[in-house]
C-alpha cells in the first residue's frame, strides 16, 4: 500500500529532483551495470561523478530501483512468452507526482530489469493500489482467452472506508485498461459510521488471485484488519465471500501482529512429494518482538476456508525490510519452486527521506529475486526456505576465491567495493560469538555486523545509519511513536536497528551467503532456512569487510567473493 492508504498523504519530498541512472566506477577496474534500465531516463554518473553536480551516486547496483520517484509494493509478475512482466506501486517524479500507479518492468533472467513506463493508472486521478494479475486462459471474464486480468484496490470516490477492488485488463502486459466500477465491493464501507467501523472498513485491500483448478473457480485473498478475507468467483467478476482467516482466533496466546497486507495464497509441493496450500501475509510484528515481514502458514484449502497445520505463523525473512513480498511459480519447475521479491522498506520510516533521494532522485528498492522451496523438517513440520536465484551469481562481474582465515579477534578481509556477494563457511569450538562486519569504516567504528551466538543470528545496522546520523523516527502505523530524541537523533531507522532470529544453540558451524549493495544487506544462513534482509545507509567509502570472533577463535573457509 502507498503511504496514503496508511495515513494522510505526506507532502512531497523536495529532494526528488529527477532521475539519474548509472553506476559508480567499478572497484578493481571491474565493469558494472545497473540492474534497472530505462531507455528514456537521463544518463547518470559512470566514473564516480555526481548526479546533481555535488553528490556522488548511491544507486543500488544489482537491485531493482525506479528511475526516479518513490517505489512501493511489488505486484506479482506474470510470464508472457519468455518475458517476465513485473509491476510496482510508484509515485512519479517531481513536479507533478500524480496518483499512485503501477510502474512496469520486464526481465528475461530475473536479475536485470528494464523499466518500461507506467502500465496501470487511474485516469480520474484516484490512486491505483496493490493487486495482482492473472492470465485468464479460458476467458472466464468475458474478455477473451489468454487475456491478462488484474484486480487492484482503489478508494472509491477517494474515500478510505470504501477501498474496493477494480478490474483491469491487458493483451500485452505493458498497458492495462481500467474499468470504471468496482467488481468486488466493500461490504462494510457503506454502513460504517463509528470510528471503529470506519477503521475496519478502511482495511480492505491488496487482492491476490489464485486459480483453484480442482473446483473450477478463482480465489481472491484480501487483507483485512487482523484477518484475511477469502472470496471465490467463476468469472473474476461476481464474487462470493467465504470464511475469514483470523490469525488471532486460532490461538489466544498469539501476539498481535496488526492488520494483514498483501496476502499470498498458493500451492507448493514439498521435497517429500506432498502437496500443500500456503498462506502468506505481510505483518507488523515490531510491537510484539517479531519481524515486520512476510509470515506464512502451511495448511489446506477446501474451497471455502484455509486451515493451517500450526496456528503459529512462521517467517520467511526475519529482517526489517522484506515487506509486501509476492511469489509466483517458476517457469522451470512450478510445482516445487516459486520465485519471490520483496519491498525493502518498512512503514516505520517509509515516508522519511533517504540518501538516494538526494543523490539520485529516487526512494526505494526491491530485494533480489529468490527461489522458494518447501522442505520437510526432521520433526515432521514444513518450512519454506529461500535463496537468491542462481542467475545472480552467473551475472557477477568477477568471481574469486580468497584465502582461508582464522582469528581470535578480528581479521580484515579488505574492501571489495560497495556491491558484492560473499559466501563462506564458518567453524568454531569455544567462541561465544562469531561473524562478519560489512560496509565498515577504516577505523572499524562503523559498519553492519552479522553475528552468530547464544542461539541467535543478529544483523545490527546501527553502524550504517545515514552518514552516521539517524534515518528517522516515524509512526508505528496506528499512531505516532516518539523517538528517543525529539528530532529522532537517538533513533536510527526508527529504533529498528538489530534484527535477529533463533538458531541451534549447539551449532559450531555455519554457511553464510551475504548480499551487500550500496543500500542493503541480505543474509542467508545455511540452506536459506534463516534469512534477514535490511536496508542500510553507509557513509561514502565505508566498504571494509572484517571477520570477528568473541571469547575464542573462528575459522573461515571456502570464501567466495563475487563483485557486482
Amino acid at each position: 500500500m502507498p503511504p496514503s492508504a496508511r495515513r494522510p498523504r505526506p507532502a512531497r519530498r523536495t529532494l526528488l529532483r529527477g532521475a539519474a541512472l548509472g553506476t559508480l566506477a567499478a572497484p578493481l577496474g571491474l565493469a558494472l551495470s545497473s540492474c534497472t534500465r530505462d531507455e528514456d531516463a537521463p544518463a547518470g554518473p559512470s566514473d564516480g561523478g555526481t548526479s546533481d553536480g555535488d553528490t556522488a551516486s548511491r544507486r543500488a547496483r544489482f537491485h531493482l530501483t525506479p528511475p526516479s520517484g518513490w517505489l512501493g509494493d511489488p505486484q506479482r509478475p506474470v510470464l508472457i512468452a519468455d518475458t517476465l512482466h513485473l509491476y510496482g506501486l510508484h509515485h512519479a517524479e517531481e513536479p507533478s507526482p500524480g496518483a499512485t500507479a503501477w510502474a512496469h518492468w520486464t526481465s528475461t533472467d530475473l536479475v536485470s530489469f528494464t523499466h518500461s513506463g507506467t502500465a496501470l493508472q487511474g485516469e480520474d486521478g484516484v490512486d491505483v493500489w496493490s493487486g495482482s494479475a492473472v492470465v485468464d486462459e479460458q476467458g472466464t471474464a468475458g474478455l477473451g482467452e489468454g487475456t491478462l486480468v488484474a484486480l487492484t484496490t482503489r478508494p472509491t470516490d477517494g474515500r478510505a472506508e470504501l477501498q474496493e477492488q477494480y478490474l483491469a485488463s491487458s493483451t500485452d502486459g505493458a498497458s492495462f485498461s481500467l474499468e470504471a466500477d468496482p467488481v468486488l465491493r466493500n461490504p462494510d464501507g457503506p454502513t460504517a459510521t463509528s470510528e471503529a467501523e470506519v477503521a475496519d472498513a478502511s482495511w480492505f485491500r491488496d487482492p491476490k488471485l489464485q486459480r483453484d483448478e480442482d473446483r473450477g473457480q478463482w480465489v481472491c485473498a484480501l487483507g483485512r484488519d487482523h484477518r484475511v478475507s477469502f472470496w471465490t468467483s467463476p468469472d473474476l467478476r461476481s464474487w462470493e465471500q467465504r470464511e475469514d482467516f483470523a490469525y488471532r482466533d486460532l490461538d489466544a496466546d498469539l501476539p498481535d501482529l496488526g492488520g494483514v497486507e498483501c496476502p499470498d495464497l498458493f500451492t507448493l509441493t514439498a521435497d517429500d512429494g506432498t502437496a500443500h496450500w500456503v498462506l502468506g501475509a505481510s505483518l507488523d510484528g515490531s510491537g510484539a518482538g517479531e519481524p515486520t515481514n512476510y509470515a506464512y502458514w502451511v495448511g489446506t484449502w477446501d474451497g471455502e476456508r484455509f486451515v493451517p497445520e500450526d496456528p503459529s505463523p512462521r517467517w520467511l525473512d526475519h529482517g526489517w525490510d522484506w515487506y509486501a513480498a509476492v511469489t509466483w511459480p517458476s517457469a522451470e519447475d512450478p510445482e516445487h519452486v516459486r520465485h519471490a521479491i520483496g519491498w525493502m522498506n518498512n512503514w516505520a520510516y517509509a515516508r522519511e527521506t533517504v540518501p538516494t533521494a538526494d543523490s539520485d532522485g529516487y526512494d526505494g528498492q526491491y530485494s533480489v529475486v529468490r527461489e522458494v522451496r518447501l522442505l520437510r523438517d526432521e520433526d515432521g513440520g514444513l518450512t519454506l526456505v529461500s535463496a537468491p536465484v542462481p542467475a545472480l551469481a552467473d551475472a557477477a562481474a568477477e568471481e574469486r576465491t580468497l584465502e582461508d582465515q582464522e582469528t581470535d579477534g578480528e581479521a580484515d578481509l579488505g574492501s571489495p567495493g560497495p556491491a558484492f556477494a560473499l559466501e563462506l563457511d564458518l567453524a568454531w569450538d569455544d567462541a561465544s560469538a562469531v561473524g562478519l562486519s560489512v560496509l565498515g569504516s577504516e577505523d572499524g567504528a562503523r559498519g553492519t555486523r552479522i553475528m552468530l551466538g547464544a542461539g541467535r543470528i543478529t544483523v545490527d545496522r546501527s553502524g550504517s545509519a545515514a552518514d552516521g546520523s539517524a534515518k528517522a523516527a516515524a509512526s508505528d502505523g496506528d499512531g505516532e511513536r516518539e523517538a528517543d530524541g525529539a528530532d529522532g537523533s537517538d533513533a536510527p531507522f526508527a529504533g529498528l536497528t538489530a534484527a535477529s532470529a533463533p538458531i541451534d544453540e549447539a551449532a559450531r558451524s555455519a554457511h553464510l551467503h551475504v548480499l551487500v549493495d550500496t543500500q542493503s544487506v541480505e543474509v542467508f544462513l545455511d540452506d536459506g532456512r534463516t534469512v534477514l534482509s535490511t536496508t542500510v545507509h553507509p557513509a561514502a567509502g565505508e566498504e571494509r569487510v572484517r571477520l570477528h570472533a568473541e571469547g575464542g577463535s573462528v575459522r573461515a573457509t571456502g570464501i567466495t567473493l563475487r563483485s557486482h
